[in-house]
C-alpha cells in the first residue's frame, strides 16, 4: 500500500507508548492501538518481506504482531483466530465439549529454586529460593504473568518459564534450544535467512541476549556472546546475502561480530568499549562498508569490521542515534544526533563521498523544534524524501535536494 507509514511514541507521563499509522505519506495520523497493553512501547517496527499484512514490533513487552497491516496487535504467541463454530443442522444432537483436565506438571527442586532465583531478579522478591512451589512464590508468578500480558495461569506453564528463562538446554555449538516467547524489552528486530536452506527469519536484540527464531510459533535460540562479553543488546545489523556475519551493539562491549552465524564472537577492537553502541549500518550493495553510531561518535569500517575509523570531516562528536544508507548510492549517508545542549548539537547530517566530509541539512533559519533526532527512514516509494522522529516534536518530511543542505552547525 503505498504511502502508508508507520510511527511509534513513548509516553513518558503514563509509561506506555503509542503507534500510528499514515495513508498519505505523513500528511495525517491516526492511533492504531487496537487489543495493545496500555503500557506497550514500541522500540522496533519491521514488515514482512513475503506478506506486507504481517507488521512485527519489538516492545517493552517482547514481540507483538498485526496480521491486518497495524489494525489490530497480538503478541507473537497467542493463539490464532479459529475457524467459525459450525451450528449442527436438524436432528443432529450436538456433542457437548470435553471438558479439559488441566494438571500441574511435577517439577524438580532444582527447576523451581531456578524459577524463584528468575522470579528475585525480576523485582518479585521471595527470598531466599527454597525449591518449594508454596503460596507466596504461586502469588509472585501470578503478578509477573499479569505484569507480561502472559495467560495469568498461576501456574508453572511453559510460557511462563520460558519468559523467565529458566527452561533453556545449551547444544554444542552454545546455541540454547528454542525458547517458547520473548516476554522482555526488544530492543531491536530484523530479517535474518537460514544460510542452507534460505528459510527466512528473524534476529531479536534484549537486555538478555540476541535471539535467532525461523518460525516464531515454535519459539527462539539464544546465540550467546561468550565470556566476558555484555549480553545486553541494543542493536543488530546483518545482510542477507551474508547472513552467517552479525554485528551487535552493546552497552559495555562496544560492536560484537560473528562469521559463523552465532556460534564464536569477536570484539570490533576499534570501536571503543566504554561508550554504548545505539546503532549499526550496513551498506546493502557493499556489505563490508559498515557504520557505528555510539553515545559519543560515529565509526566506520570498510574492511567487513575488521577495522574501525572515527569519523569527522565536520561530523561533530554526539549521541548517535539512526544511521541511513542509500540503497541506490552507498557513498549517501545520514546520520542523526540525538545530543543537544541548548542550541548546540542535535541535527541531521549528511554525507556524499561515504563519510569523508558531511554537511548539515537542517539549516538554522528552517531548524526542527527540536533537534534531538531519534530514527530516520527513507521513503519507500521515492528516495528523495526522508522521514526524521524528533525528541517531543514529531514525524518530519524532509523532501531533499541540494538547496536544503547546509554546513552550519
Amino acid at each position: 500500500m503505498p504511502n502508508r507509514v508507520y510511527a511509534s511514541t513513548i509516553n513518558t507521563a503514563t509509561g506506555g507508548g503509542f503507534f500510528f499509522v499514515s495513508n498519505d505519506n505523513g500528511e495525517s495520523w491516526r492511533p492504531s492501538m487496537k487489543s495493545m497493553p496500555a503500557r506497550l512501547i514500541t522500540y522496533a517496527i519491521l514488515q514482512d518481506t513475503r506478506d506486507p499484512n504481517l507488521i512485527y514490533l519489538g516492545t517493552n513487552l517482547g514481540v507483538y504482531r498485526s496480521l491486518d497491516r497495524g489494525t489490530s496487535w497480538s503478541p507473537v504467541w497467542a493463539p490464532t483466530k479459529s475457524e467459525p463454530k459450525r451450528t449442527p443442522g436438524r436432528g443432529i444432537k450436538a456433542k457437548r465439549p470435553a471438558t479439559p483436565v488441566v494438571r500441574q506438571p511435577a517439577l524438580s527442586v532444582d527447576t523451581i529454586t531456578r524459577v524463584q532465583e528468575a522470579l528475585n531478579i525480576a523485582g518479585y522478591h521471595l527470598g531466599v529460593p527454597d525449591g518449594r512451589g508454596g503460596p507466596a512464590t504461586l502469588a509472585a508468578l501470578k503478578r509477573f504473568q499479569a505484569d507480561r500480558h502472559l495467560p495469568a495461569t498461576g501456574r508453572f506453564d511453559d510460557i511462563t518459564l520460558s519468559a523467565l528463562g529458566v527452561s533453556k538446554v545449551s547444544n554444542a555449538d552454545g546455541v540454547e534450544q528454542s525458547d517458547l516467547i520473548l516476554a522482555d524489552a526488544v530492543n531491536a528486530l530484523v530479517h535474518t535467512v537460514d544460510p542452507e536452506t534460505q528459510r527466512p527469519g528473524f534476529l531479536a536484540a534484549t537486555n538478555t541476549g540476541l535471539y535467532r527464531s525461523y518460525d516464531l510459533s515454535k519459539g527462539w535460540q539464544k546465540l550467546s556472546f561468550g565470556p566476558g562479553m555484555d549480553p545486553r543488546t541494543t542493536c543488530i545489523s546483518t545482510n542477507l546475502r551474508q547472513p552467517e556475519t552479525i554485528l551487535v551493539g552493546t552497552p559495555a562491549s562496544g560492536v560484537l561480530i560473528t562469521k559463523d552465524g552465532g556460534k564464536t564472537w569477536r570484539w570490533a577492537d576499534s570501536v571503543p568499549r566504554d561508550f554504548p553502541v545505539n546503532t549499526i549500518a550496513q551498506d546493502p550493495q557493499r556489505p563490508n562498508y559498515i557504520y557505528v553510531g555510539t553515545k559519543q561518535s560515529f565509526y566506520m569500517s570498510h574492511d567487513g569490521g575488521a577495522t574501525f575509523n572515527r569519523r569527522g570531516g565536520n561530523l561533530p562528536f554526539g549521541d548517535f542515534t539512526s544511521i541511513l544508507v542509500n540503497p541506490r548510492n552507498g557513498d549517501e549517508i545520514f546520520a542523526g544526533n540525538a545530543y543537544q545542549t541548548s542550541e548546540i548539537g542535535g541535527g541531521v547530517y549528511r554525507t556524499t563521498n561515504g563519510g569523508v566530509t558531511w554537511a548539515r541539512i537542517d539549516p538554522k533559519g528552517r531548524r526542527l523544534p527540536s533537534q534531538r533526532i531519534w530514527a530516520l527512514a527513507f521513503d519507500a516509494q521515492d528516495q528523495n524524501v526522508l522521514f526524521v522522529g524528533s525528541h517531543s516534536a514529531g514525524v518530519y518530511v524532509v523532501p531533499r535536494n541540494t538547496d536544503n543542505l547546509s554546513t552550519s552547525q
